[in-house]
């Protein structure tokens, strides 16, 4: 996939990505002056877009990028849950619906007891 990058290029003008096996890819000034390259690494397409600072140069790569963060579903053939009784049968009872005067998690903390302060204690110079 060919990418755009937003870092500020090295003095040479470039960007360079490495891959986890080594291979180095480098985002050079293309006709328009965006820095791109054509990164063949699936991982490391992942990884470089995940920090928001690349983005696909071609418009039309934009959903294959957005597949590349969505995790596979093993359930996408199927079209209802195990549980349930009937297709397409979606009576709610898979979600229970929050209690809202429940005890905040920190509720069932046990309390720690700080350290007692020292009054009167001056603190050393030199």
């Amino acid at each position: 996939m060919k990418l755009h990058t937003s870092i500020a290029p090295r003095r040479d003008g470039t960007v360079r990505a490495t891959s986890q096996d080594g291979t180095a890819f480098v985002f050079a000034p293309g006709p328009d002056g965006e820095l791109a390259c054509d990164v063949t690494d699936e991982a490391l397409v992942v990884r470089l877009l995940a920090t928001e600072q690349f983005w696909p140069a071609d418009a039309s790569d934009f959903d294959s990028a957005a597949a590349l963060f969505e995790p596979p579903n093993p359930d996408a053939d199927k079209d209802q849950d195990p549980g349930d009784d009937e297709p397409g049968d979606d009576d709610g009872d898979d979600e229970a619906e929050p209690n809202m005067d429940a005890m905040p998690v920190e509720a069932k903390t046990a309390p720690v007891a700080k350290p007692p302060k020292k009054v009167g204690a001056k603190p050393k110079t030199k």
